[in-house]
């Protein structure tokens, strides 16, 4: 994601069928960690979507119960979220480079211009006629070169073969071909 790009080229990401926003959020504090490792400079967007309003108004506030501190490490705790009762909510800094919004990928517009796209368990619940029509929607929404990620119980049909290359089986990362 970042070989040739400049320091003012915005990082893009598109996570739909963000449902309350853990993965759109997982991207966020992932980008941040790494770019910070590698003391790299980069602005990011990413846009998180949703058919259900009542999903992308929890993912907009990114409150999580007590239970997640079984999930998430001790010290992204204290780096990216803040205590709150019953709780806790992602650091402001993390919330204000997302943007929510809901949307249907088959009749609304599609982003445009992504890095990547990161559509972990939305394939699943699509028909394979479904699956033909939104894979196309999100080759065009990615950059030259972009990223596709699926599921791990996720693959492309055909459609999605003959317009990206596999580039990690095991990871289901997919790229754009020309």
């Amino acid at each position: 994601l970042l070989d040739g790009r400049d320091s003012s080229d915005t990082l893009r990401v598109w996570v739909p069928g963000c449902s309350t926003g853990e993965e759109t959020y997982s991207h966020a504090i992932s980008l941040v960690e790494i770019l910070s490792e590698l003391r790299v400079e980069v602005p990011i967007q990413i846009f998180g979507t949703d058919l259900s309003e009542s999903a992308i108004q929890k993912a907009r506030i990114g409150f999580y119960k007590e239970s997640i501190t079984s999930e998430v490490s001790e010290v992204r705790l204290r780096r990216f979220f803040h205590k709150v009762p019953e709780g806790y909510q992602i650091s402001k800094s993390i919330r204000d480079m997302v943007v929510f919004a809901r949307q249907n990928v088959f009749s609304d517009p599609p982003f445009s211009r992504m890095d990547l796209i990161s559509c972990r368990n939305v394939l699943i619940y699509l028909s394979p006629v479904l699956q033909k029509r939104v894979i196309p929607i999100f080759h065009y929404a990615l950059k030259e070169r972009g990223f596709l990620l699926v599921g791990n119980t996720e693959g492309l049909v055909r459609t999605g073969t003959d317009i990206f290359d596999l580039v990690d089986r095991r990871a289901k990362i997919y790229q754009k071909k020309s």
